[in-house]
């Protein structure tokens, strides 16, 4: 696949990924607090939402795997990433503090660190023992590091007072830290530098392991999943359980994505994704007090997270084909335009 090439299904993917990020802070935003847990609503947000963010990072992978940047483009982007984040904070201050790393940092971080994590991919032959490698590698290290990843606690992890935390949050302690999100991002790497349906292969030993980890979590009496808290699942932090079911859920979207024609209408919001993430946040901060106290049912709560999933579905839509000289991808292109002649010098090297 050629630079220019443009697949609908990776388009479709990215618009569904974006959509499931648009319906898991709906449901943050509006979910009545009193309403206990599990609901309908917090089994749905966990189950699709929770694999909005690895299939992101994962495109991410497999989008840097095709064409390689020169490091003056590269920091570019990150700048540009860093500054969308900080949009999203304050978008969004009932969830963010200013400065708290999200998934845009984290999508910077790799961008810039990609020559260096993305190194089995140019020493190992094989896509699939390269990822096995590099999989292995960062389970080791979550091993290593134990506590140092921080709490179980969304507060924890989004409180940001300083520049020691600030960093730490990047690497290791925030929502959305390089270890072990790294591990999406090399996924997607291992996609497209195979040449079979390696996500594909992934799927079957993940469905085992996470069905085994079910029953487990069944004989014992655990909670499978939570965001936070005691539970086999976890996603702040995100444990190895996690990133087994999420890897697994993660293949099957793909391999949907290039079999089901049905998904490809949501190629048109895929490729306008950054600008409906970053924006979808702005109502936000006007709304998000409207489920307090006992003014919304758990079902008001469900419509009103679905319809807003929707409705950005056809304003991405809408957007990316009247309007896709304004979004952010478009400025994106401008910012990183600099360095197109010496990044197309490069490849052609």
């Amino acid at each position: 696949m050629t630079a220019n090439t443009r697949l609908i299904y990776i388009d479709a993917l990215r618009g569904l990924a974006v959509l499931l990020m648009v319906m898991v802070h709906a449901a943050a935003t509006w979910s009545p607090p009193e309403l206990g847990d599990p609901t309908i609503l917090a089994l749905v947000v966990s189950g699709l939402g929770g694999l909005a963010a690895p299939l992101f990072v994962a495109l991410l992978g497999w989008g840097l795997h095709q064409r390689p940047r020169p490091f003056r483009q590269r920091f570019r982007q990150a700048v540009f990433l860093f500054l969308c984040q900080l949009a999203v904070n304050l978008s969004a201050p009932h969830l963010f503090d200013p400065f708290t790393p999200g998934v845009l940092s984290l999508m910077a971080m790799l961008i810039v660190f990609e020559p260096y994590w993305s190194w089995p991919w140019r020493r190992v032959q094989d896509p699939a023992v390269a990822f096995g490698l590099f999989t292995a590698t960062v389970f080791i290290v979550m091993w290593l590091v134990g506590d140092a990843r921080g709490v179980s606690s969304w507060a924890a992890r989004v409180e940001t007072d300083g520049v020691g935390v600030f960093f730490s949050h990047l690497v290791l302690t925030g929502t959305y830290p390089l270890l072990p999100w790294v591990v999406f991002a090399g996924f997607g790497t291992a996609v497209g530098a195979s040449k079979r349906s390696l996500h594909a292969t992934v799927m079957m030993p993940g469905f085992i392991l996470s069905a085994a980890l079910l029953v487990h979590a069944g004989r014992t009496g655990q909670v499978w999943a939570r965001p936070t808290g005691d539970a086999v699942l976890t996603f702040f932090p995100a444990n190895v359980p996690f990133l087994i079911a999420a890897m697994t859920g993660v293949s099957l979207l793909w391999w949907l994505a290039e079999r089901i024609v049905m998904l490809h209408p949501l190629a048109d919001v895929g490729r306008c994704s950054l600008t409906v993430y970053v924006v979808h946040f702005a109502p936000f901060a006007l709304t998000h007090g409207w489920a307090n106290g006992d003014s919304w049912s758990l079902h008001m709560a469900m419509f009103a997270t679905l319809a807003y999933t929707a409705c950005w579905g056809a304003v991405g839509t809408l957007w990316f084909q009247k309007g896709q000289r304004w979004t952010l991808e478009s400025v994106w292109r401008w910012f990183s335009s600099r360095d197109q002649n010496e990044s197309a010098s490069d490849v052609k090297g």
